[in-house]
């Protein structure tokens, strides 16, 4: 017991020292399609000097310190708001990883977990070729599913501040232009962009297709809920962040909180308006 409050409290005083230090956190890495190896982290919110770019380290061998590393070539040297990296390697050894600020000098501070990988992550190797029926080769994918595809699940810090989309006001006046219309209620099918049908190699859209893989294609629409608003409240592009949007729109309707899904199909409507347009008359049907 004791043993377990010294790390617990040892753990809690390294996130306190080291919160506003140009040390990057919670790394990972993650074996993804072909020869790539995904290495996300995330990025210090206020570090007490500016970061000018990042550099990443592969070794065969856990990187516990600095020294290992100081005279070693970077494999990749990238911009600061990066928050993620592909690497390309063609053979099955364990690979570590570190990444490393830069402010004015390299940030000569390697923490395991932190800005470097507890664990050896290696390629996945191809499935020996079997007979398959033709029916299964020719497969077609209904609208709204995703392709099939082998990626590793994201898991995401946690974002808990949430705005209300609109205000009480607006859902009132949306509600009463809805006393005009004379639509039919008609049942929806989820709804998936086409850019989100097939895995990016890394990125924002990347993040994003994981969650709708891993959640939404199958239907665990309060995971998806919570895994897509953390996704949000990340620095994402804009793009990508539209479209987490609409699908919280969806899964708010497709969970039956269909006030929710009113105020952020309203939110996305101007982005998307053909595709946002027969949710939000739904949703309110339903109110």
């Amino acid at each position: 017991m004791k043993k377990h409050i010294a790390i617990f409290l040892s753990l809690l005083i390294s996130s306190f020292l080291f919160a506003e230090q140009p040390l990057v956190k919670d790394i990972k890495a993650q074996a993804g399609k072909g020869t790539k190896i995904n290495i996300i982290w995330s990025l210090p919110s206020k570090p007490d000097k500016k970061i000018t770019k990042l550099r990443v380290y592969r070794s065969l061998k856990q990187i516990s310190s600095y020294a290992q590393i100081e005279k070693l070539k970077p494999i990749a040297e990238i911009d600061a708001s990066y928050t993620g990296y592909t690497d390309t390697v063609t053979d099955f050894n364990d690979y570590f990883y570190a990444v490393v600020a830069v402010t004015d000098k390299p940030y000569d501070l390697i923490l395991l977990s932190f800005n470097s990988t507890v664990s050896g992550v290696h390629l996945i190797p191809k499935a020996q070729p079997s007979q398959k029926k033709k029916t299964e080769a020719e497969k077609i994918y209904p609208d709204g599913t995703l392709r099939e595809t082998p990626l590793p699940f994201v898991d995401f810090e946690d974002i808990t501040n949430k705005e209300d989309l609109i205000s009480d006001e607006s859902l009132a006046s949306a509600q009463a232009l809805l006393a005009l219309s004379n639509n039919t209620d008609q049942a929806l099918k989820p709804y998936i962009f086409e850019e989100d049908m097939i895995s990016p190699d890394a990125g924002d859209d990347y993040l994003l297709f994981e969650i709708l893989k891993t959640t939404f294609v199958q239907r665990k629409y309060k995971e998806a809920l919570s895994q897509l608003n953390k996704l949000v409240g990340t620095n994402i592009n804009e793009n990508t962040r539209n479209r987490a949007y609409f699908y919280i729109g969806e899964a708010e309707y497709l969970s039956g909180d269909y006030e929710a899904a009113v105020k952020t199909f309203v939110k996305i409507k101007q982005i998307y308006p053909v595709q946002a347009k027969k949710w939000l008359d739904s949703a309110l049907n339903k109110l």
